[in-house]
């Protein structure tokens, strides 16, 4: 063998070791950026921003002016259903219930009126009698109650309700103008096995307002309510709560908020933000008297477990009222 073509193999073979080092330490550079951004990102999802939070309790009326006028009740030989968005009347669009009002007014008495309607995220052409149209309640208001979960002692947002604000088939509605007040006077109609029971309550003062209408509750900002003396909890990870005991904190019939005792009986290790992250059992014989289990207004109830804010209640079981669901925290303040 020449010499030349000794060399020439030589060097090929150093060119090919030096390649394959070079793919080699690519591959590891990828890996290493790979896991550590999905690292981060678990981290990410499992808490907020937020290191701590003040778990509140108060029953709220919930007020908002919606972004569309939807339809409130059904009557017969109507093509509605609840919750029907109304997007267009005649080819133009609504916005207001003075644009819907203003433009069936001005139709003959005797006509078919075509709408467009958004049911359930899906848009549905109707025709629709006027005669018709003037019997069916339609409005762009919704009032309710619920429970004030949390707020950020560093920047005021809060979190409440633990799940959407709907109506009928019309999920996740979007919110124009939203407003948050505290309540006196707190009634409850007791849930008994078949039948979930409520809350009622007297609207009191404002405390906030909010626009974000999310799958885990709405979000907003306080304006009015002082958290400076109470007491802040470390935001849990998911896999920080265990099964056993926990806490609700709910406004009571004397305008103050306290601690009564649940069980977490099961919990699902979601990957990712899904309701109903673990269920939960009254176990506090003072509350159970009091609501007979989970009622109709006490969705967003923040739940503690130990020094930490784990969530909030977020779901009843009707044929056993004193079951119920909590979502995660997280899910809470990051959706």
């Amino acid at each position: 063998m020449s010499s030349k073509n000794f060399y020439s193999k030589k060097q090929h073979l150093l060119d090919l070791k030096i390649k394959s080092k070079i793919i080699i330490f690519s591959c590891l550079l990828f890996c290493l950026y790979f896991f550590s951004n999905n690292l981060i990102y678990a981290n990410n999802i499992e808490k907020g921003d937020a290191d701590y939070l003040v778990p509140i309790g108060n029953v709220l009326q919930i007020d908002a002016e919606l972004k569309t006028i939807i339809v409130r009740n059904e009557i017969e030989n109507s093509p509605f259903q609840v919750g029907d968005a109304i997007l267009k009347v005649e080819n133009q669009t609504i916005t207001n219930y003075g644009e819907f009002s203003s433009i069936l007014y001005s139709l003959p008495s005797d006509c078919n009126v075509k709408l467009e309607v958004n049911r359930s995220g899906n848009i549905v052409n109707l025709n629709c009698k006027k005669e018709i149209l003037e019997k069916i309640n339609f409005n762009n208001l919704i009032s309710g109650f619920a429970t004030l979960t949390y707020i950020n002692p560093e920047n005021n947002e809060f979190g409440a309700v633990g799940h959407p604000i709907n109506v009928g088939n019309s999920r996740k509605i979007p919110i124009k103008n939203g407003l948050i007040s505290t309540t006196t006077d707190i009634k409850v109609q007791k849930s008994y096995k078949g039948n979930v029971g409520a809350i009622s309550a007297r609207r009191n003062y404002s405390i906030g307002n909010f626009t974000e209408n999310t799958n885990f509750g709405i979000k907003g900002n306080i304006n009015n309510f002082d958290v400076s003396k109470l007491e802040k909890y470390k935001v849990a990870s998911l896999d920080e709560i265990h099964l056993g005991k926990a806490e609700i904190i709910l406004q009571n019939q004397s305008n103050k908020c306290e601690k009564y005792d649940i069980e977490i009986i099961s919990i699902e290790r979601q990957k990712s933000p899904s309701p109903k992250t673990f269920k939960i059992r009254i176990t506090d014989k003072d509350l159970l008297v009091r609501t007979g289990g989970i009622v109709q207004g006490m969705s967003g109830t923040p739940i503690v477990q130990g020094d930490k804010i784990i969530g909030a209640v977020s779901h009843a079981v009707e044929n056993d009222p004193t079951l119920g669901y909590g979502v995660f925290i997280g899910w809470m303040m990051n959706n």
